[in-house]
Formats: structure tokens, C-alpha cells, sequence
């Protein structure tokens, strides 16, 4: 299972094709939220804000088909958007405690509104339950995200969507595709923008997703009648 999606962005020409799409999006996306960036903070920089989110919406739709189990769809596509729209309607329902978690969190440390005598031990319980919230989420996160993609956005949400989540397989393909994701988040944050090293970043970013999509596909079709 491991290998097979570790080979699948390259697999054959039509993946190879695909997972090069996946790349021009996040260049293009990357390119104009630097291009926001460098307008700060005049209002003109919404407009290449916006017009990233073409690029940002494409790459979604473009792994929401091989989380989907479909391949790569079309780049400009009524199925690309739809796939994109799924992923986000169910990462925005998914992720969201987590996100709110870890705010309420880091206000409350920067705030110092923890009394003194217990400050030491309520920041690390407070730490402790935003890192278990987190890990919660994202662990649950894929599993809805395919079944969302593939039968629509309220299966990602009803409850028979997380059915295979406490097997192995799919425990293990968690694992393995968040190691990559990491990997490569963390290689485009330590990166500066302009240079060879934000190239590879983005080039294995755009592998990282796919291979990670295809692994978690491929463990909830292992789990499907779990």
C-alpha cells in the first residue's frame, strides 16, 4: 500500500501529468499571495488574493480526485470545483475545533490571564487538550474527506463516514500520509521565497499531496466495509 502510493504521482503518464498540474497550481498560488504580500497593507492587494484562490481551489479538486479513487480531473472543470467545494466544506466542519482550540489557546498565553499560582500547570493543560484536539480532527479529517468526495458533502458528515477509522490500515496510511504533509509544509515554511529550495518545496509539496491522497484512498477502500 506504502509503495504503491508513494509511486502513484509518477506512476504513468497520465499521473505524471496530473501531479505536474498540482504543481503549476501551487506556483501560480504562490506567486500571487507573494505578489499580496508585497502590497501590504494597501487594499489592492485583494485582487491578487482573490485571483489565488483559483489556483488554490484547482490544486483541491485536482487531490479531491485521487482522494476520490477517480485519478486527476480536468483542471477547469464543473467536477474539479465540485471536488474542491467538497474538500473545503468538510475541512471547514472537521478542522475548525481545532483551529478555534489552538486561538482561544495561545490568546489565553499571550494574555497571561492565568492566575500565578496554577499558571505553569493551566498552560500545560491547555496546551495538552489543543494538541489533543488537533490530533483528533486531523486524524479524522481523511476519512470524511473521502467519503465527501466520493458520495457528497453530508456524507462526509454523517457519522458512517469515521465507520473505518479505528483500523489499522487506515491508522497506519494516517500516519505515513501526515509525515508527508508535514515534511512538506515544514520544507516551504523553512524556505525563503525566492530560491531553488522554495522550487523543490513546492515540487515536493505537490507529491507529498498527491502520494498522501492516494495512500488514505486506498486505506479507506480497505476499510470501507470494516
Amino acid at each position: 500500500m506504502f509503495l504503491e502510493a508513494l509511486r502513484y504521482p509518477f506512476a504513468d503518464r497520465a499521473r505524471r501529468n496530473g501531479t505536474a498540474k498540482c504543481l503549476a497550481t501551487l506556483l501560480l498560488a504562490g506567486a500571487l499571495l507573494r505578489t499580496a504580500a508585497g502590497l501590504w497593507p494597501d487594499w489592492a492587494l485583494l485582487a491578487p488574493l482573490l485571483l489565488a484562490a483559483g489556483p488554490l481551489a484547482a490544486f483541491l479538486g485536482l487531490v479531491g480526485g485521487v482522494l476520490a479513487g477517480e485519478g486527476f480531473p480536468r483542471v477547469a472543470s464543473a467536477a474539479t470545483a465540485r471536488l474542491a467545494g467538497r474538500l473545503f466544506g468538510v475541512g471547514a466542519v472537521y478542522l475548525s475545533p481545532a483551529v478555534v482550540t489552538v486561538v482561544a489557546v495561545s490568546y489565553v498565553v499571550a494574555r497571561g490571564t492565568a492566575p500565578g499560582a496554577l499558571g505553569g500547570v493551566t498552560l500545560a493543560t491547555l496546551a495538552t487538550a489543543a494538541l489533543l484536539v488537533t490530533v483528533v480532527c486531523a486524524y479524522l479529517f481523511p476519512s470524511a474527506a473521502a467519503a465527501s468526495v466520493r458520495e457528497g458533502l453530508r456524507a462526509g458528515l454523517r457519522r458512517d463516514a469515521l465507520r473505518g477509522t479505528a483500523s489499522s490500515s487506515y491508522f497506519l496510511a494516517w500516519v505515513g500520509g501526515t509525515v508527508l504533509v508535514v515534511v512538506a509544509w515544514t520544507g516551504l515554511a523553512a524556505t525563503a521565497a525566492r530560491s531553488a529550495a522554495a522550487l523543490l518545496a513546492l515540487a515536493w509539496g505537490a507529491y507529498a499531496h498527491v502520494a498522501a491522497a492516494a495512500l488514505l484512498a486506498e486505506s479507506v477502500d480497505r476499510t470501507r466495509y470494516w
